[in-house]
């Protein structure tokens, strides 16, 4: 493995659901809660506010007709967790639905996002082949849509996988493919993050 990670995207990157929803304070309060205990690196506190931020978008899904947006920033919430513990092959099981779900619902950002999420999972059970499909599967909605701090994101992903595999040359071609696209979105902090991954280059191991 790398000693920088892939960019794991969360429930931030989703678009948000247009009808208002009467559970949203309490949801918000959750998954608040849940973040602080991820950045801290208590998992299983992190997983049961993220697991009962599910089950109340079920609950409203359920009197107020299917939500599929909401359900898969939950599963995305979930999912990021066990990530974060390279604990890659719940994190697919988690995952692989959301996909699904806004597959079905249209939802073109939120999918990518997902699919950025399930690479990351694949290179880490070491299918790099299948990391880098998915990877470009993700990339080809961002570039249709015009994504171009997504596109950043997902093309230093890219890069990560080909560096761990050996081939310097293509991850810096890439890395300095994703700088541009970064500085032309105006993301200061995803250009921090790129020169730091550029940095990085000379220590990634074959």
């Amino acid at each position: 493995m790398s000693e920088e990670p892939e960019i794991v995207e969360t429930d931030e990157e989703i678009v948000e659901q247009e009808t208002p929803d009467p559970h949203a304070a309490q949801l918000e309060a959750l998954n608040k809660q849940a973040r602080e205990h991820l950045t801290a690196e208590e998992w299983e506190a992190a997983l049961d506010l993220y697991r009962q931020a599910l089950a109340l978008t079920e609950e409203a899904g359920d009197n107020a007709g299917a939500d599929a947006g909401g359900k898969a920033e939950a599963l995305n919430n979930i999912a990021s967790v066990y990530l974060a513990q390279k604990e890659w092959a719940q994190a697919l099981e988690t995952l692989e639905p959301a996909r699904d779900l806004l597959r079905e619902a249209g939802d073109q950002e939120g999918e990518a996002t997902t699919l950025n999420n399930i690479a990351s999972a694949y290179n880490g059970l070491g299918d790099w082949a299948q990391a880098l499909a998915v990877y470009e599967e993700a990339l080809a909605i961002r570039e249709a849509q015009g994504d171009l701090e997504g596109q950043s994101k997902t093309i230093r992903n890219l890069a990560i996988i080909y560096a761990q595999h050996g081939n310097r040359a293509k991850a810096k071609t890439y890395l300095n493919k994703a700088m541009q696209l970064a500085k032309k979105a105006k993301s200061r902090e995803l250009v921090g993050v790129i020169r730091a991954t550029l940095s990085q280059l000379p220590k990634f191991r074959r």
